[in-house]
C-alpha cells in the first residue's frame, strides 16, 4: 500500500501557511498573546507533519496540550480582569476618601501634629489593665521633651491630651512630633501598648504606591488611606 507524505496534506499546508502568517501579523501589531497562539499552533502542525503515518503519535499527550494551552489563556484573561477591577477599586477608595478632606482622623501612627496655637491630643490601645502609664512625647531629633504621667488606665483605647508645653515649661514649636507609650501593671510587668496618631486631612492622592494616601496638615508624609482606624 502506498502512502502519500503528510508534509504534502494539502490541509496541514494551509495551516502551516495560516500561522506563518498570523504569527507575522501578531509580531507587527506587537500582541504577545496571539504570538503564543501562533507559536503554539505552528509547534503543533511541525508535530504532525514529521510524524510517521503508520505510526502517529498518541494523540493523549496532545489532548493534554490543547487543555493546558486553554487553561494558560483562561488565567490570563482572568489576571487581566483582575487588574482592571483593581484599579477600578482604587479609584472607588480615593474618590470617597475625599470625603475626608478637612476631618481629623486616627490612622495606625504614633505621630502627632502641634498646631501654631493650642495643644494636640493622641491615643493608644492596651492590651491589658496597667497600673502606672507615661506618654513621652519626642521632637524631630528623637529627644524627649515632655513627659505625661497618666497614672492607672484600664483595658482597652485611650486618649490624651498634650498642651504643647515641654518640660521645662517653654512651649514647643508648632510641627510634627511623635510619642512612646510606657505601662505597666501593678506587678511592675510591662503591658502592650499599640500607639494611633491623629490629623486632619488636607489632601488625598489617589495614586500612591499602597493605593490612596490622606496628606495631613502640618505632616510632610501622607498616611495610607489603609491606616486610617476612625473619624473625630
Amino acid at each position: 500500500m502506498s502512502t502519500s507524505p503528510i508534509s504534502s496534506n494539502s490541509f496541514l499546508s494551509s495551516l502551516q501557511t495560516s500561522s506563518s502568517s498570523g504569527t507575522s501579523g501578531s509580531a507587527a501589531s506587537g500582541l504577545s498573546g496571539l504570538n503564543n497562539v501562533n507559536t503554539f499552533y505552528t509547534l503543533l502542525v511541525t508535530q504532525l507533519t514529521n510524524q510517521d503515518p503508520m505510526n502517529p503519535m498518541s494523540n493523549t499527550d496532545l489532548s493534554a496540550q490543547l487543555a493546558q494551552f486553554s487553561t494558560a489563556s483562561g488565567i490570563q484573561s482572568m489576571q487581566q480582569s483582575m487588574a482592571t477591577l483593581t484599579a477600578q477599586l482604587a479609584q472607588t477608595q480615593g474618590l470617597q476618601a475625599a470625603n475626608l478632606v478637612g476631618q481629623t482622623v486616627v490612622f495606625d501612627n504614633n505621630s502627632i501634629n502641634l498646631p501654631a496655637s493650642g495643644g494636640t491630643a493622641g491615643g493608644f490601645t492596651l492590651a491589658s489593665a496597667a497600673q502606672n502609664v507615661q506618654v513621652q512625647v519626642l521632637n524631630s531629633t528623637g529627644q524627649t521633651i515632655d513627659t505625661l504621667q497618666l497614672g492607672a488606665l484600664p483595658t482597652g483605647v485611650q486618649t490624651f491630651n498634650w498642651n504643647g508645653s515641654t518640660s521645662g515649661g517653654q512651649q514647643a514649636p508648632a510641627g510634627n512630633y511623635t510619642f512612646n507609650v510606657s505601662a505597666t501593671d501593678g506587678a511592675g510587668q510591662p503591658v502592650a501598648a499599640v500607639p494611633f496618631g491623629t490629623g486632619k486631612v488636607q489632601s488625598v492622592y489617589l495614586n500612591g504606591s499602597n493605593g490612596p494616601a490622606l496628606q495631613m496638615e502640618g505632616q510632610s508624609s501622607t498616611v495610607p488611606l489603609s491606616s486610617i482606624v476612625g473619624v473625630m
